[in-house]
């Protein structure tokens, strides 16, 4: 697999919508603002998705490259659907962030599935289709009706452990950062690495030329809580970070034990030991996406 291919793939998983789970992954992106006229799809069909489709279609994104003025979704829950419309995409823009919680509506939101292939006139970038046009059929079709809260709730500070940081600088000009607020972003030539892959029991995170923003951003977003982060350091850096990846323990956070049967430390015992990071458990703001009102669409 080329290493174009296998950044899509990467980003894929990353941007994953339909997830059918009530925890996404996203920036505090704002509300779309609609000081002008948004512009709608001229054909959107919505069918739902038996319970015999190919599995590998779960949640899938379109297949192929994606097409000006063409919006096509595999089997996506409509938690998903509103994952991507209200914060991957929110204001026609990639948003990537930090946890979100989303809260209210009916479980059907995360169990049933829909296809939905929609067209407009002339050409559209996917980041408007996916963001505010998605809004606009969700709220036509799914009389969809949410709205946002700001309230204090847990939290995860990555701050400096006690014997310093053990970052390695990033060198300008060894590879080109990758501009992750495009989608689908185009790997420049001699792109930096920026991937977690499983090795045995473990996954190794590698990341090049990344701020510790990114790096929260792309890798810490698969614990319990939303982590801030509040090191102070700036610049960028190359990042190498081994760990065992156990739900039970990601789950309970600092201080829970590794079983024996998984050599490789918590990701928690990770940051410290190999980076001279440190997650701390605290209370700060946080936002929640509401749901309001929805109800099942009447399907062509």
């Amino acid at each position: 697999m080329s290493s174009r291919d296998q950044f899509c793939a990467s980003m894929l998983r990353y941007l994953k919508v339909g997830c059918g789970g009530l925890v996404l992954v996203s920036g505090l992106a704002q509300p779309q603002t609609r000081t002008t006229a948004t512009p709608k799809f001229e054909v959107a069909s919505i069918k739902p998705c038996g319970s015999d489709f190919d599995s590998g279609e779960r949640g899938g994104a379109s297949k192929g490259q994606p097409s000006p003025g063409r919006l096509n979704l595999n089997c996506q829950t409509v938690a998903g659907l509103i994952q991507m419309a209200y914060l991957f995409f929110a204001n026609g823009h990639l948003n990537p962030g930090v946890l979100v919680p989303l809260s209210g509506g009916p479980a059907w939101i995360s169990s049933d599935r829909y296809s939905i292939n929609a067209t407009v006139g002339g050409a559209q970038s996917q980041e408007v289709m996916r963001g505010p046009m998605m809004q606009a059929l969700l709220e036509d079709r799914f009389q969809l009706k949410v709205h946002r809260e700001i309230k204090e709730i847990p939290v995860y500070e990555l701050t400096v452990a006690k014997r310093g940081p053990k970052l390695v600088p990033f060198r300008e000009g060894s590879c080109n950062p990758m501009d992750f607020s495009k989608f689908p972003p185009s790997p420049p030539e001699n792109m930096c690495i920026s991937r977690a892959t499983m090795n045995g029991v473990n996954v190794t995170v590698e990341a090049r030329g990344a701020t510790l923003s990114d790096f929260c951003k792309l890798f810490l977003n698969r614990l319990d809580r939303p982590v801030i982060e509040k090191t102070g350091i700036s610049g960028k850096f190359n990042f190498h970070l081994i760990y065992a990846p156990e739900t039970d323990t990601d789950a309970a956070g600092p201080g829970s034990t590794v079983p024996d049967s998984l050599p490789g430390p918590s990701i928690f015992t990770a940051l410290q030991e190999q980076l001279g990071l440190k997650l701390e458990r605290t209370k700060g703001p946080g936002e929640a996406l509401v749901i309001d009102r929805v109800e099942k669409p009447s399907v062509n």
